[in-house]
């Protein structure tokens, strides 16, 4: 079995909800909000494209993913760019995030699970040095977003 690591850099980035917890090395880059240029024929929580660095993005709302009742989920402060981490057709993604991430490193003494989220985004529900956050599902996000793209 392979050794927990003493600790991972992580961002705490604010959502409309939890903030996500997110390993350091899954985000490419967090910036300004654009508008995206949606899509016909698409998913709620698809918002449309965005262009990053001469690349086409898609950019997914998290929050719409969940539920598409949620209001204001289709205009965030930033964006986060994603490295897509297998499953997903592109190299990279966006997703709409609230406001500038913070970097924290966890400790695996810090960290305790509080439930498996039951929403499609989303994997656990965790408390990180006190904090809620939310680490998400981004195999099941890139495997939503494979379908529509």
């Amino acid at each position: 079995m392979a050794e927990l690591p003493e600790q991972i850099a992580s961002l705490l980035i604010p959502m409309m909800g939890r903030p996500l917890l997110i390993p350091n090395v899954a985000v490419a880059e967090i910036v300004s909000w654009d508008q995206p240029q949606k899509q016909e024929d698409t998913p709620d929580w698809l918002l449309g494209t965005v262009d990053w660095r001469g690349v086409e993005l898609p950019v997914i709302s998290l929050e719409r993913m969940n539920s598409s009742e949620i209001e204001d989920a289709d205009v965030g402060q930033r964006l986060a760019v994603i490295n897509g981490v297998g499953e997903c057709k592109l190299p990279f993604y966006a997703i709409s995030v609230q406001g500038l991430p913070r970097l924290v490193r966890v400790f695996p003494e810090e960290l305790s699970s509080e439930e498996v989220s039951e929403d499609p985004a989303y994997d656990t529900l965790v408390m990180v040095s006190g904090e809620r956050a939310v680490i998400p599902d981004l195999s099941s996000v890139e495997r939503q977003l494979n379908q529509v793209i």
